[in-house]
């Protein structure tokens, strides 16, 4: 992972207090997601031992893998979690020594996590190796928990034993943000950092900027550091003027 969340390649739990389940909005569209991902690692016994979930970028799926590792780290568990671009490039098709002990590290786990694993469909060998970390922990009654931009059944790619494991399990899709969910992440990014956004800006922003998270956060953040330079309130054309708006 990186440090937003970490430059390490293998990412221990507990880690990134700021990604948790208690300040993840939650939306219509990340609902069932949501409630998937608590219930899995919640240590009430369920029905699936790995849980898949999949959307459009920036709309919170890292945020709730990496809570996933961190309530499993709270419940006493060992978690990991690894991009997979670092598993392709690292662990997939490494040979030295460092990569079978990272193999070997992900292997003695509880909860085995990794973000973007559309990373690893051009490497055969990452897929393969991937297959055998999964029989391993599913076999000793571990988790695993992956995330992606497609349903498993969309990616061409990856090995048809790969895919058939994935859907084996808990599949769940986070779908684009409402106007509902996209105001509550603008007016909580705001009060976190204590800056007063009145309504009708909230409601310019919403007709605006993108919807994904890092947009609206890159947004309220502007809007914040223009009012401090400005030494005024947030206006409609401190607004315009911050984001570049017409």
């Amino acid at each position: 992972m990186t440090d937003k969340p970490g430059q390490q390649l293998i990412l221990n739990f507990p880690s990134h207090p700021e990604h948790n389940f208690s300040n993840f909005v939650v939306s219509d569209g990340s609902h069932i997601a949501f409630e998937t991902a608590k219930e899995f690692c919640s240590g009430n016994p369920v029905a699936f031992q790995v849980l898949y979930l999949f959307g459009q970028k920036n709309l919170g799926k890292t945020h709730l893998l990496l809570s996933i590792g961190n309530q499993a780290a709270e419940n006493g568990l060992r978690a990991v979690c690894i991009r997979g671009n670092d598993f392709s490039d690292k662990i997939g098709d490494g040979i030295s020594p460092e990569a079978q002990q990272s193999l070997d590290q992900l292997l003695n786990v509880d909860f085995f996590l990794i973000d973007n694993v559309e990373c690893i469909a051009h490497s055969p060998t990452a897929q393969e190796k991937l297959y055998y970390i999964y029989n391993h922990i599913t076999e000793k009654g571990g988790k695993l928990a992956f995330t992606a931009s497609l349903p498993p059944d969309k990616n061409s790619a990856m090995k048809s034993y790969l895919t058939s494991r994935f859907q084996w399990g808990m599949v769940a899709e986070i779908k684009p943000i409402d106007d509902a969910t996209t105001a509550k992440i603008i007016m909580k990014l705001a009060k976190d950092i204590n800056l007063a956004l009145p309504e009708p800006i909230i409601h310019f922003l919403l007709s605006r900027i993108p919807r994904d998270f890092i947009s609206i956060q890159n947004a309220v953040t502007t809007i914040n550091q223009k009012s401090y330079i400005k030494k005024k309130k947030v206006t409609l054309p401190l607004v315009k003027t911050a984001l570049d708006l017409p």
